[in-house]
């Protein structure tokens, strides 16, 4: 009964609600029990709470970033990063969506700095500077087209 009330404040991981049993002072028996009745029932899905946790990403994070906080919550590492490659928005969604938020926020600020940000959130290096390479063309593209 503790796990369902639990599971009803909010979803978790089977380790979350492990941990959470734990420090409640449960017996390892019942907590496996409790889990595993929970995870029958359908309480406790690990893949679905990935799914949702990697399409309700309130950050715009890479890859790297989204598999490292599934797997700190529990999560398996194969099943985070088949996740992860699943998503419906990919990495080169998610970081134009980071870089027009950095560039909206600060749009004084150089590309080493928006390159910097960029990487702790995350990304690779060759995505950032490829895609800081492409805004960079466009930029001066508008600049070369515009009449003075």
């Amino acid at each position: 009964m503790a796990a369902l009330a639990i599971l009803a404040q909010r979803r978790l991981t089977e380790a979350q609600l492990w941990k959470k049993l734990e420090a409640r002072g449960y017996e390892h028996e019942e907590i496996a029990g409790a889990v595993a009745s929970c995870k029958a029932n359908g309480y406790i899905d690990d893949r679905l709470y990935a799914s949702l946790y990697v399409e309700g990403a309130r950050k715009a994070v890479g890859d790297a970033r989204l598999c490292a906080d599934l797997v700190k919550r529990g999560i398996d590492r194969e099943a985070a990063l088949t996740v992860v490659a699943d998503a419906e928005v990919g990495e080169e969604g998610r970081i134009e969506a980071a870089y027009l938020k950095i560039r909206r926020i600060g749009p004084q600020l150089a590309y080493p700095s928006i390159a910097r940000k960029l990487e702790r959130l995350g990304f690779p290096s060759s995505l950032i500077y490829r895609t800081l390479r492409r805004h960079a063309a466009d930029e001066l593209g508008d600049l070369v087209r515009e009449p003075d």
